[in-house]
Order: structure tokens, then sequence, then C-alpha cells
């Protein structure tokens, strides 16, 4: 007899948890891109504004820790069999996280010469990290043959 593994399928609370810290991991580089644009290093001390950024990214995670927590028990009772809008939302963001790196590498004086390696290696993490989300939590597997 021949079982085949099925697949668990996780709950709303899950999958908001895991784009909630992915937001709130990224929200600190995306912020920095913003800031590039504009140009605003020229007219506010940059470590201090990236300082108060910060302290305001760590307030947020701690808020929205507590109220995913407070909902838990109705987002637990919410199941989709698929995540694909939550998945692209993730890409999209991890996108403007990378360019945030950038930014914020430098930002802190880095080398411009090793822009490139750390990019390549920023990059090559995130496509681990969101290919393995994307197959486990998601469902959204699209290196699988059809």
């Amino acid at each position: 007899m021949i079982s085949r593994r099925r697949q668990k399928i996780y709950s709303e609370f899950e999958i908001r948890m895991i784009m909630f810290y992915a937001t709130m991991l990224l929200l600190f580089p995306n912020v920095l891109v913003i800031t590039y644009i504009f140009d605003i290093a020229e007219y506010v001390n940059i470590m201090r504004f990236m300082f108060w950024l910060l302290m305001a990214v760590v307030f947020l995670t701690g808020l929205g820790t507590g109220l995913l927590f407070y909902y838990r028990d109705k987002l637990k009772r919410r199941v989709k069999p698929t995540y694909r809008a939550e998945f692209i939302y993730l890409l999209f963001l991890s996108a403007f996280g990378l360019l945030g790196v950038n930014v914020l590498y430098d930002y802190f004086g880095g080398d411009p010469q090793y822009v490139a390696n750390v990019l390549i290696f920023v990059f090559a993490v995130m496509l681990y990290v969101l290919i393995t989300l994307g197959r486990i939590y998601f469902k959204f597997n699209y290196m699988r043959k059809r």
C-alpha cells in the first residue's frame, strides 16, 4: 500500500505572522530606499534618522505582534488552499528590501567596489528563503514542473 504524504494547509494566522514579520524586517531598508530617492540625507542627519526609524520599527513590531495574538483565534479558523497574492506581496517587498540593503550599505560608508558582492549574497539568501516559504507555507511551488 502506497500512502501519499499530504501537505499541511496553514491557517491565515501563520501566513499573516510570516507576512508581518517579513514586512517589519524589510520595513527599515524599504524606508531607506525612499530616503535615498528624495535625498533626505542632505537635510537630516542620516544616522539619527536611522536610529529613530529603527525605534519606530521596533515599536510597530511590538504593537503588531500584540494585535496578531489578540486576533489569533479568529485567524486560526480561516484557511485558504493557496496564498498566491500574499506570496507575490512578499516578492515585491523583498525586491525593494534588496535595494534598501544597497542603500544601507552606502549610508554606512561601504566600499562601492563591493556593492555587487553584497547584493549577490543578500539576493541568494532572500531567494532561498522565498522559495522555501513559498513551497512550505504558501503552496506556491514555481520550481515544480506541471
